[in-house]
């Protein structure tokens, strides 16, 4: 009987989370704020793929970021000035590519980069 309520609790997760179920994260790393000014800056946003659907997820507003994705050659494959408002995630599908990429998102604020593969 346990085990029914713990698959149960499984598949009720999944569908309530499926970006969550079935995405990788993509691990973003940069700098993002300052020290020295003493200000409330947004959350980093988020990255996630699924495929070859890239996610990113912002809890705060954010005006002009700019995405990027380049492939090991640096060639640009991706490159939007987006709008995210609170609590949105924003998808771009990258086609059928394969191989190692890097995303850059840059702001104001800062910027952060990661790698992925596809």
């Amino acid at each position: 009987m346990k085990n029914y309520w713990i698959l149960i609790l499984a598949i009720l997760v999944t569908g309530v989370f499926p970006q969550t179920a079935f995405s990788d994260n993509v691990h973003v790393k940069g700098k993002w704020g300052d020290d020295r000014i003493r200000t409330i800056f947004p959350k980093v946003p988020e990255v996630s793929i699924d495929g070859s659907v890239l996610s990113i997820y912002s809890a705060d507003s954010l005006s002009d970021l700019t995405i990027t994705v380049v492939d090991a050659e640096g060639k640009v494959i991706l490159e939007e000035c987006i709008t995210i408002s609170s609590g949105e995630t924003v998808h771009f599908t990258l086609g059928e590519i394969t191989g190692m990429y890097q995303v850059r998102l840059s702001h104001k604020y800062g910027y952060l980069q990661g790698d992925f593969i596809l």
